[in-house]
């Protein structure tokens, strides 16, 4: 028997490898655990995410209610193709950036030391051979 019913956030994808949309699902469940369970495996949400459930909290039956017909009047979650998707007025208002990707990449300044130090020194022999070369040159020219 569920009995208990649960307001489960997510992060609601098809907008892009680094944006969500923030959706609160009705979920009618015996736990948290399992609200969580059945929200990831609603349509559009990013079951790929380990952090896809933002969260999950109890509510009341009238709030359950309100929740579903909010959903059932929201064009994102209605809409079937890209084409339609497009068509939504002001849908990048409601985008939010991804966090790991708002994070600088970590850069590796070790083997950029390296490879520059490297360059150089194959610069400097590529100097002092040609170098050498025109030296020689000159002194079988005479």
């Amino acid at each position: 028997m569920k009995s208990k019913f649960y307001r489960v956030t997510c992060k609601c994808g098809h907008v892009g490898k680094k944006h969500f949309i923030r959706i609160d699902f009705p979920v009618n469940a015996d736990s948290m655990k399992e609200a969580s369970l059945i929200a990831r495996q609603i349509p559009r949400v990013k079951h790929d995410h380990k952090d896809a459930i933002l969260e999950c909290k109890e509510i009341d039956y009238e709030e359950y209610i309100i929740l579903q017909m909010i959903n059932q009047q929201d064009p994102y979650l209605q809409c079937s193709n890209k084409q339609e998707q497009r068509n939504i007025a002001n849908l990048s208002l409601r985008l939010e950036p991804e966090q790991k990707y708002l994070l600088p990449k970590k850069q590796k300044t070790r083997c950029v030391k390296y490879k520059i130090k490297r360059q150089a020194i194959i610069e400097e022999e590529t100097k002092n051979y040609w170098l050498n070369e025109v030296i020689l040159y000159e002194s079988f020219a005479y």
